[in-house]
């Protein structure tokens, strides 16, 4: 028996974007290099994750795999459809969701937000009807489903997001930094959430994306690290934690009720060495010296 095909197979992915600088009389074009020939390849319900910090490339590869943005040259095939080519069969298949609050219309109640999706979608009446009504259980939104979604909090719109990307019942789910801007404790919920019931429970492919080595850690079965728009590492959490050493000083301000952290960030995973200093204006400040994960290469 042949080996099972990969879920998503990306070669040589680059993407440039072409903008303009300089004065409004006298612009110069120019050529932002966004993502730079980048390989990879993520095996069927597998949770893969993308690493890097802001502007790196990130959400850019996602939308290439997405269809939303178009390669400037490279492939990527989702399973076994060309995002250039055959964009209409992977969205058929694929479905992505962003942090934040996008995407959702805060007028309606959470079950009209996904009766709409599924008619983009075009998933039958009959079919919508019971599927939404499962997945507002899934993401914990049983009950909920018929109140506004302005009324919802950060979680619950977070929820949601989910819900709306489980839709058209996907193989392949991208999550781009879905726990941004949450809570720490709903933040973590979600965590749960996206490894026991989307990929051990519900065997789908997941790609991750986000700049927490802590939560790559907690839920990728790889991850890949990319900075400045090229993948610098790709291996196992434990592996690249492993093989990065490069160590940096980070500088934090505590004021007022806040000096009760310190004793906390003294003994944070991954500090290495530590010094405070309280200033004439009553800051304490406090420097860590820690990992640094996307400079070591």
């Amino acid at each position: 028996m042949g080996k099972v095909p990969a879920s998503i197979e990306v070669a040589d992915l680059t993407r440039i974007y072409k903008t303009t600088t300089g004065m409004l009389w006298h612009r110069t074009p120019k050529e932002i290099l966004a993502v730079d020939r980048i390989n990879f390849s993520i095996e069927r319900s597998e949770l893969f994750g993308l690493l890097g910090p802001n502007g790196a490339g990130k959400t850019t590869t996602v939308k290439m795999l997405a269809t939303l943005l178009e390669p400037t040259s490279g492939t990527a095939v989702v399973e076994g459809f060309d995002v250039v080519r055959e964009p209409r069969r992977v969205q058929e298949i694929l479905n992505m969701v962003a942090g934040g609050e996008r995407m959702l219309y805060f007028r309606l109640t959470g079950s009209e937000n996904l009766r709409y999706f599924s008619d983009l979608y075009g998933v039958p009446r009959t079919i919508a009807k019971k599927r939404i009504n499962e997945i507002l259980q899934m993401v914990g939104l049983a009950g909920r489903g018929e109140d506004y979604v302005e009324q919802y909090s950060k979680g619950m719109r977070q929820r949601l997001q989910i819900a709306r990307g489980l839709i058209n019942d996907p193989l392949v789910l991208l999550l781009d930094e879905p726990t941004i801007g949450l809570d720490p404790h709903i933040a973590r919920d979600l965590r749960v959430f996206i490894r026991e019931e989307l990929v051990r429970k519900g065997g789908r492919t997941v790609l991750l994306t986000t700049h927490y080595m802590y939560e790559a850690e907690e839920l990728c079965d790889r991850v890949a690290i990319i900075d400045r728009g090229r993948i610098v590492a790709l291996d196992t959490p434990e592996s690249l934690k492993d093989y990065v050493s490069k160590e940096i000083s980070l500088h934090v301000s505590l004021v007022g009720e806040m000096s009760h952290l310190e004793p906390l960030l003294k003994k944070s995973d991954g500090v290495t060495a530590y010094s405070s200093q309280r200033e004439e204006s009553g800051e304490l400040t406090v420097t860590l010296l820690t990992i640094d994960l996307f400079h070591r290469f």
